[in-house]
């Protein structure tokens, strides 16, 4: 796995990945020996997009994206953009999601690793 940012042109989207430009994402070795010969992106050590302690509102103007950048916007925030119809209800749903979040910022548990029991098969 590698962290890989855009960093020209504000979103990115092709078959099965998206992103915005600024916001780290992991994505396999492959895909981003792929991303990386378009010229668009460099790899980096910030964080993924689900670890960036930065309010989403803050690193992006939704309002002024188009459709594919809200998309990948959406996606790269975790945000179901299902029955939007056009970019006003897209743009409503992105920031209502952000809000939420934004307000109810839960710390991520621990998951901690199953302990292993002896067992005695005598």
């Amino acid at each position: 796995m590698k962290k890989v940012c855009l960093k020209t042109g504000l979103s990115y989207a092709i078959k099965g990945f998206s992103c915005v430009r600024g916001i780290a994402v992991d994505v396999e070795d492959d895909i981003a020996e792929k991303l990386m010969r378009t010229g668009r992106f460099e790899i980096t050590d910030m964080l993924p997009v689900s670890q960036t302690a930065a309010p989403a509102s803050e690193s992006a103007d939704i309002p002024s994206m188009k459709k594919d950048e809200l998309i990948a916007f959406a996606e790269a925030h975790d945000i179901d953009l299902e029955g939007c119809k056009n970019n006003n209800e897209r743009i409503e749903r992105i920031q209502s999601e952000i809000s939420v979040k934004e307000f109810v910022q839960i710390p991520a548990e621990e998951e901690e690793a199953p302990h292993e029991e002896a067992v005695d098969f005598t």
